[in-house]
């Protein structure tokens, strides 16, 4: 029997700590005030509480009891993509590809060739230098435009973003078309 009761509550305190131990690490990282931020791609996660801010560049990747796990984004390469919370702040340059019940994942698009593209969610954000090439009911294609040669004219969506140096160049039923003047 008193075997029994030291391993209860052995296997108690065990499993508090377990519990506490992100909302722990939250007050450390709190100290750090975030430094981590330029730290290296791999290894850059926090547990923070769940009413804290997430700071911009980070992403939600899990939601437990009192507290989250964030992830920085800052130096990720080009074409990584990362399954996110639901309600995950998607950083600059991040698109949504695709919704899922539990979360969304999210691709870093910074970096790719002109005329790239990518089929992602309706509500994803468009970086800056992409063009949504085509919507549909649920999803649209955003294509890259940095890197186009001067003159270049693109038939893009009526609601698509118009890059820098980019102009409008008129409308049509099926859209916008739009011209590159940067040299």
């Amino acid at each position: 029997m008193f075997k029994k009761m030291v391993f209860s509550a052995l296997s108690v305190a065990v499993f508090s700590a377990v519990l506490t131990s992100p909302i722990q690490a939250t007050s450390v990282g709190e100290r750090k005030e975030h430094s981590s931020i330029s730290a290296r791609w791999s290894s850059d996660e926090e547990w923070i509480r769940k009413s804290a801010p997430v700071p911009a560049g980070w992403v939600v990747i899990r939601e437990d009891l009192g507290s989250k796990l964030i992830k920085n984004t800052a130096g990720a390469p080009y074409g990584t993509e990362l399954r996110v919370s639901k309600y995950s702040p998607v950083p600059a340059g991040w698109v949504v590809l695709r919704d899922e019940v539990a979360g969304r994942v999210i691709k870093y698009v910074i970096g790719a060739s002109y005329r790239t593209e990518f089929n992602v969610t309706k509500f994803s954000p468009i970086p800056t230098g992409w063009v949504v090439s085509r919507e549909n009911y649920d999803s649209k294609t955003i294509m890259n435009v940095v890197g186009a040669p001067y003159g270049t004219v693109l038939l893009v969506s009526k609601y698509s973003p118009v890059p820098p140096g980019w102009v409008y160049e008129g409308q049509v039923a099926a859209g916008m078309y739009i011209k590159n003047l940067n040299r």
